[in-house]
């Protein structure tokens, strides 16, 4: 059975989207605490996907990272995920003027090298309550939204 997007019960989804053709999923146990649980980015589609990383027994608090956004008349979140040299960041974020954005940027090397925005009904659970209650780094470096 699927929760939503890539994540498969019991998991749920923190963050889901579909970019059209592709669904982004920041997937987590429900025992997802400051000391347990697990926590994976996914990319593809439910019955294929192409990358779920980080792979099974890999700590995935020493490779994710959190922070928040602001600007005038918005914010958001984003949830970074760093295989060097590759950083996989899954962002919300809603701002007056210009309304919501959701997605997935790819950066190589500290350039960004891809950015699939999400179309539709988007799931975010990204933001400061729940990076508090999972225990989730803040990131050291910014996140500028594409």
């Amino acid at each position: 059975a699927v929760e939503a997007g890539n994540c498969a019960l019991p998991q749920r989804a923190l963050f889901s989207c579909s970019t059209g053709t592709k669904t982004i999923s920041v997937c987590g146990s429900r025992d997802l605490t400051a000391s347990s649980g697990l926590l994976q980015y996914r990319f593809g589609r439910p019955a294929a996907v192409e990358l779920s990383y980080p792979p099974a027994g890999v700590d995935w608090r020493k490779i994710a990272r959190g922070g928040t956004l602001m600007f005038s008349g918005g914010g958001g979140a984003f949830l970074a995920f760093t295989n060097a040299p590759y950083r996989y960041i899954v962002y919300s974020a809603a701002g007056q003027g210009w309304g919501s954005k959701a997605g997935v940027v790819v950066e190589k090397d500290g350039k960004q090298i891809a950015n699939l925005a999400c179309k539709g009904k988007v799931t975010s659970e990204l933001g400061p309550d729940l990076f508090s209650k999972a225990g989730i780094e803040l990131a050291d470096d910014s996140f500028k939204l594409p």
